[in-house]
């Protein structure tokens, strides 16, 4: 009899040999894995080529997430009523955010003004302070004094010659460069708002079901940071921009009935620099209205007479308008949950000093980033923990998770 074949089920692997199965699933495994580090190795690639794109156009995009956040307290009332994504999107951008940034560029340029009077800046140093917003540096000395015959006197054109008038057409074009450039980049700071504003809950839905599940630390980190710089750049902006605005009605209107030697002096000026010290807890105003009626009576003293009254009554409007009001319905209604306030006013205060004019949104939120990090992550991370969605540190210091006031726990 000749020798059986044996069963397929019971065949074994010849002398030296190796599985075929085995060979062929690691042989695929290999290749799945080097397939995995090509991807990564080419979206490492893409990753730095995003991180170039952002670091050159740095200014534009946080200026993009500062309208970002501006807007959508308001983009979120306008859609309830409209329904449509997009079509809110553009009506919140053009109807809300254009009029305040005019309204603010208009008052800021006043503001230079006051300080260029206060620093004694003549006519023809005013155009210098064009210079933080156009490329004035290539300008020779003839280009700048035209430009500023323009600025400051500009029936004296006809009286130029023709070597002056040509070298104010160049001097005009590369302003007109410099403020092409500027729209530009407003431009595409608008547009990425819009597309952040339209497209802001699928971004959200990706997040949460891709990198971040809802009971995750990464997932509560990114609401509170999300609900801080709504508050830092919604809240406390149009806070500030509002003080402002009602300073500056009060220090007018009592330019308008107090006599010639009892003139505020700036009113813009001083109006911004109550805006912004509004920011200081208890403090609000004080820092500038106090010293102001100090100041003003001091002068009705010398003068006599029943100016006395007119300190007082600045004194009395001030304390109502400026400080009564703020700290009991304007801040809570505006800025809702707070975030430290010391902390954003020296964010705000240092950030342009830092990095220039976009580091008044820059370093605010780089100091949510950081905040935010300490209260969430950096306990557990210390400590070996595991990562959680609870709140470790600094509990007053910033907004909570919803549902996190006293940290519920959460997988990494």
């Amino acid at each position: 009899m000749g020798r059986g074949r044996e069963p397929d089920g019971n065949r074994t692997v010849g002398r030296g040999g190796a599985d075929p199965a085995r060979t062929v699933s690691l042989a695929s495994l290999l290749d799945r894995d080097r397939n995995r580090a090509a991807w990564w190795l080419y979206i490492g690639f893409l990753g730095l080529g995003v991180a170039f794109l952002g670091y050159s156009f740095l200014g534009t995009f946080v200026f993009g997430v500062f309208v970002y956040y501006a807007s959508r307290p308001v983009f979120g009332r306008v859609r309830s009523r409209l329904g449509r994504d997009g079509a809110s999107a553009a009506v919140t951008l053009l109807g809300f955010v254009v009029p305040v940034l005019l309204i603010v560029g208009y008052v800021l340029a006043a503001g230079l003004r006051d300080v260029a009077s206060l620093s004694g800046v003549g006519p023809d140093e005013y155009v210098q302070l064009l210079s933080p917003f156009v490329n004035l540096g290539a300008l020779g000395e003839g280009q700048r004094d035209a430009l500023a015959t323009l600025l400051n006197q500009p029936g004296r054109l006809r009286s130029l010659p023709f070597d002056r008038l040509r070298s104010l057409l160049t001097s005009g074009l590369a302003v007109l460069g410099s403020a092409i450039n500027a729209l530009v980049h407003v431009t595409l700071a608008f547009g990425l708002a819009f597309f952040l504003l339209r497209d802001g809950d699928s971004v959200a839905e990706w997040f949460r079901r891709n990198v971040a599940p809802p009971d995750s630390a990464g997932h509560a980190y990114a609401k509170a940071v999300d609900d801080d710089l709504e508050t830092v750049f919604f809240g406390n902006v149009v806070f500030v921009f509002t003080m402002a605005v009602l300073a500056a009605v009060i220090y007018y209107g009592f330019n308008l009935v107090a006599p010639d030697p009892l003139g505020i002096p700036f009113p813009v000026l001083l109006a911004l620099l109550t805006g912004i010290t509004s920011l200081i807890p208890l403090v609000v105003s004080k820092l500038v209205y106090i010293p102001l009626v100090i100041y003003l009576g001091t002068v009705a003293f010398r003068t006599g007479g029943v100016a006395l009254v007119f300190p007082v009554g600045l004194l009395v409007v001030s304390f109502l308008v400026l400080d009564i009001l703020p700290q009991t319905f304007l801040q809570p209604y505006i800025s809702g949950r707070q975030i430290h306030t010391g902390i954003m006013m020296f964010a705000y205060l240092l950030g342009p000093l830092l990095f220039g004019w976009y580091g008044f949104f820059l370093l605010p939120l780089f100091a949510v980033l950081v905040l935010q990090a300490v209260r969430i992550v950096l306990t557990d991370l210390l400590h070996g923990d595991r990562l959680t969605s609870a709140v470790d540190a600094a509990p007053s210091l910033g907004g909570d998770p919803p549902g996190e006031s006293t940290g519920a726990d959460g997988g990494e």
